[in-house]
């Protein structure tokens, strides 16, 4: 069953991040959902990369905290 992660989680001894996805067991994607650790993805889920990808703040703040990377 896709899962992907809400929050860190540690899975057979590794560590994940959210928006990491996995594909479990039922009983065991049932538990992590439970948890709420982890959520079904469905077809229709957006990618994580689109879920996690950062808000832009415009204006003078934005710019004050800029690093010009």
């Amino acid at each position: 069953m896709p899962i992907e992660l809400l929050q860190p989680h540690t899975h057979a001894g590794r560590r994940l991040p959210a928006g990491a996805r996995l594909d479990l067991p039922e009983a065991s994607a049932r538990w992590l959902i439970a948890q709420g650790v982890a959520r079904l993805v469905t077809p229709d889920s957006p990618t994580p990369a689109a879920s996690l990808k950062p808000s832009r703040r415009d204006g003078p703040a934005a710019a004050a905290t800029s690093t010009g990377d």
